[in-house]
């Protein structure tokens, strides 16, 4: 159960080093309609807009249309002001706009990098709960399960398609997807309240559509489109990441000495029993989110915009949860389960139920709400910390900025691109032929060592000086310190000058002393004891 310090120290953060980015869109309405928009709306930003930048922009309408859903329509009962709806879809559309230039920003500039797809995605995770609140009041669904089902139903979409990308490496959309057509269909679902106003969301199926065979005509419009939304996920979404996981963890498994794909998220990548465990925390989510707000005891859907706050805790709870997962796929760490993030849960959903095992309530309905308030803060402000330490991380790391960019760019004509430094990445070992040249540079040629030389050799060079000195006065000749005669040999040192000097070479009388061996002898000891002294010994130096 790793934290997210556990992903930011320099073992997981040099595996960004190996990150590539991996999509594929198989929507026919992202390929043949919405690409084009796209692609000549990012032609309008500006070369030193940074892509991150963007996507902020694009979050802030989302934000923009939170609070005016919470100021008009809090209750979550909707509203015939027709400017509200249609300000919403607006913003909508201009946030997913802005959710996909933003990665043709980042190429068009060369600043892709791996910080980009987890600011991204950790808006996106944000977008879930929110998006869903304004939905829930436009089609007048009030503080009601079916509220709290559409808060739910996104975060599940987000989640599966984060867990999907983390083992296959690649974000997967199909032919129908949330953040193309889900989306879509959002904004036109705010056009038409904002035309029609939610009341219109009220009536049955045969009062606002007439008799249609397929459709239950007793149900309400609202009904009909939550209906519409889950099943949408349940048999299309879930089945295909579920299918993608499972295939790519059963695929033949790869020689033992190759290395992972380009894409792949782990080194040892888990069973599809393991995988499919990683879904219990969105599972747990959910069901302490379901025993908190529907329990007869709770005041969370007595109205007041408690289920809007809610939604809030919602969207920083949940914003960890599914950000963690993006995190360990681009570190390449171990899956986060993060079952610390249920505690906040927890505590209401046991508190509120307690009535029911025979004991007092535990937490009663001015203590809940306080509970909520605080819950909101605290979370708030856990969410604030986390993604300030990552985004810092991955800064310093990457040595890039997160809002801005270098200008000149990639963007400009005739720019030149310069190396770029990472603060934090550790040097370059040197090679193998380094190594050799740089001991060779050290050892050779050898350096003079200052110091007395061995006692042993001390007598040899004594003895050869005394042979030497016997041997020029009765021939004329001088021996070189190997024996050769003459000055064809290597120059002596003059070491036993400098002992005679002070003593340790036999002083003068010792040179002036005639040789017992005579003049051939002391030539042939000479010789000898210079093939002594030259040899070289185990452990030192020749």
């Amino acid at each position: 159960m790793p934290g997210v310090r556990h992903y930011l120290d320099l073992h997981h953060l040099r595996r960004l080093d190996e990150y590539a980015y991996s999509a594929v869109d198989k929507s026919p309405v992202s390929q043949y309609i919405m690409r084009h928009w796209w692609t000549w709306t990012a032609s309008f930003a500006p070369p030193w807009l940074a892509p991150n930048a963007i996507t902020v922009i694009g979050f802030c309408a989302i934000l923009l249309n939170t609070a005016t859903v919470a100021l008009v329509a809090g209750d979550l009962r909707g509203s015939e002001n027709g400017w509200v709806w249609a300000s919403c879809a607006a913003g909508l559309f201009f946030y997913q706009t802005m959710d996909n230039i933003d990665g043709k920003q980042a190429r068009r500039t060369g600043t892709s990098s791996p910080m980009g797809e987890l600011f991204d995605h950790g808006l996106d995770t944000l977008n879930c709960p929110l998006g869903a609140v304004i939905q829930a009041s436009a089609l007048a669904l009030g503080p009601s399960p079916l509220a709290l089902l559409c808060i739910l139903v996104p975060c599940w979409s987000m989640y599966v398609s984060t867990w999907e990308e983390y083992h296959t490496g690649t974000l997967y959309l199909g032919f129908v997807s949330g953040p193309v057509e889900g989306i879509l269909l959002a904004v036109l679902i705010l056009t038409w309240t904002g035309i029609k106003g939610s009341s219109w969301w009220l009536l049955t199926v045969s009062e606002a559509l007439g008799d249609v065979a397929v459709l239950p005509t007793s149900w309400r419009m609202n009904q009909l489109a939550v209906a519409f939304f889950t099943l949408a996920f349940v048999a299309t979404q879930l089945p295909l990441c579920l299918r993608n996981v499972h295939s790519q963890l059963t695929s033949p498994p790869r020689r033992s000495l190759t290395r992972p794909g380009r894409h792949s998220t782990t080194l040892n990548p888990p069973s599809p029993a393991e995988a499919f465990q990683q879904l219990f925390p969105i599972v747990g989510f959910s069901v302490l989110t379901v025993m908190w707000v529907l329990s007869p005891q709770s005041v969370m859907l007595q109205g007041g915009g408690k289920l809007v706050e809610f939604a809030l805790v919602v969207c920083y709870l949940f914003g960890q949860l599914s950000s963690k997962i993006i995190l360990a796929h681009l570190t390449k760490g171990l899956f986060p389960f993060s079952w610390p993030l249920l505690i906040p849960l927890a505590i209401p959903a046991i508190a509120v139920n307690t009535p029911y095992l025979g004991l007092p309530s535990l937490l009663p309905p001015t203590l809940e709400t306080l509970y909520l308030h605080l819950l909101l803060a605290l979370s708030l402000l856990s969410y604030t910390l986390s993604a300030h330490a990552v985004l810092s991380s991955f800064c310093g790391y990457l040595g890039i900025s997160c809002l801005t960019i270098p200008f000149p760019n990639k963007a400009v004509e005739g720019w030149v691109p310069l190396p770029t430094v990472k603060l934090h990445q550790s040097p370059r070992p040197p090679s193998m032929g380094e190594y050799g040249a740089q001991e060779e540079e050290e050892t050779y040629p050898p350096a003079s060592a200052p110091g007395r030389a061995p006692l042993a050799l001390d007598r040899v060079r004594r003895w050869l000086d005394s042979a030497a000195s016997s041997s020029s006065r009765g021939d004329g000749s001088s021996l070189g310190v190997n024996g050769d005669a003459g000055g064809g040999g290597r120059k002596r040192s003059n070491t036993s000058e400098r002992e005679r000097e002070v003593g340790l070479g036999g002083g003068a009388a010792s040179a002036a002393a005639p040789s017992p061996l005579g003049a051939g002898g002391a030539a042939g000891a000479a010789g000898q004891a210079a093939r002594i002294a030259g040899s070289p010994r185990k452990g030192g130096r020749a």
